[in-house]
């Protein structure tokens, strides 16, 4: 699970621009809203969502188009945050990280291939889709607190004006071309 869960995705790009732009402190409400809902996305797959998804592929493509929107907006912000003078972007938020987790049709994938490799009907039922929800989540606590940290440490690199405004090109960069890969998957 880890290689899935570590590759570059909308969330993982955010940590490391939010850990890179704005500190680890600050990040924590945004890593917090991703994971809490991480939770509950988890726990919905593993109770059947995957089933009503299959059912209803539009309630898919409306997470997905909506997703990509919210990507592209905070592409913007950072676009917006790299040309400005006054600096005015602000960390993101818990409720940003809801959104963003909440929109995340990559994330979905990850708790599909996890029960479909590790959960068996026959050996444990409830219990053990909360065991594979709580190890998913001690991973997913992990590697995006590495994004962080990562971004934090890219953070003393950029410390004049002219390497911060391309830092803020790179991610709102990043957040493009996932958002386009997104929209041609």
């Amino acid at each position: 699970m880890l290689p899935i869960v570590i590759s570059p995705g909308p969330a993982n790009i955010l940590y490391a621009a939010s850990g890179s732009s704005f500190g680890i402190r600050k990040t924590i409400p945004f890593w917090l809203g991703t994971n809490i809902t991480s939770i509950f996305q988890t726990l919905a797959v593993g109770f059947g969502l995957d089933l009503v998804i299959t059912a209803y592929p539009r309630i898919a493509d409306a997470i997905k188009y909506l997703g990509i929107g919210f990507l592209l907006y905070l592409a913007f912000k950072f676009f917006r945050f790299s040309c400005s003078a006054n600096k005015t972007l602000r960390p993101l938020t818990f409720k940003d990280g809801v959104i963003v987790e909440a929109l995340n049709m990559k994330y979905l994938l990850i708790p599909t291939i996890m029960f479909s490799q590790f959960y068996s009907p026959d050996s444990g039922g409830y219990g053990q889709i909360i065991f594979l929800t709580f190890a998913l989540l001690c991973l997913t606590l992990t590697t995006s607190m590495i994004w962080i940290i990562g971004g934090n440490t890219l953070a003393s690199f950029v410390l004049n004006e002219s390497r911060q405004r391309t830092e803020g090109i790179l991610f709102g960069s990043l957040l493009c071309a996932t958002a386009l890969w997104l929209l041609l998957i």
